[in-house]
């Protein structure tokens, strides 16, 4: 992989920034196709390892996952540009749009635009399960650990993060016996 400028990467997070509408979670498969399929800059395995790991994390997934990419295609200064990229084109939105967007939200074809804008991010998050799903549960451990951690998420308060902790540690000790039966 040849190192990317500073900034091509601060250009590309930039331009992903500006079609990242809906959260972090649409933008998997924008960096799927600008920094997976296009640049190749990572390999996809990678992309769902840092995606995984932005949740693991504090702060905005998409910050979290331009940091980590960034920092992967050219150390601290990558994931500052990639930041600075990614959050710019929302910075500049909202300071145009603070002090306008309340006197429009009352508006039945605003509210209606909006609906619409909350069906294609559904759609987009959709397609990153999907996209997740194939990389991530592709054993009967997965699937094992997935419904437990479905029935604990629907069936308790339990926090998130205790879930994200002990899956990642019941990984770990699964996978440590498994290595020690076929050693």
């Amino acid at each position: 992989m040849k190192k990317p400028s500073l900034f091509e990467i601060f250009y590309i997070f930039c331009f992903i920034g500006i079609q990242l509408l809906g959260g972090g979670y649409v933008i998997v498969p924008l960096l799927k196709k600008h920094i997976v399929d296009d640049k190749k800059w990572m390999s996809e395995d990678e992309l769902v390892n840092f995606f995984a790991m932005s949740q693991c994390i504090p702060g905005i997934i998409a910050g979290n996952i331009a940091v980590c990419a960034g920092y992967r295609a050219r150390k601290l200064l990558g994931a500052v540009a990639a930041i600075s990229g990614i959050i710019l084109p929302s910075f500049i939105t909202i300071l145009l749009l603070a002090n306008i967007l309340s006197k429009f939200t009352e508006y039945t074809y605003i509210q209606n635009a909006f609906g619409g804008i909350r069906i294609a991010v559904v759609v987009l998050i959709i397609i990153t399960i999907k996209d997740l799903w194939s990389k991530s549960i592709n054993s009967k451990f997965a699937y094992t650990l997935f419904f437990i951690i479905l029935v604990l998420l629907l069936a308790s308060n339990i926090s998130p993060a205790i879930v994200i902790l002990l899956s990642g540690i019941i990984s770990v000790i699964f996978c440590s016996v498994m290595r020690k039966l076929h050693d």
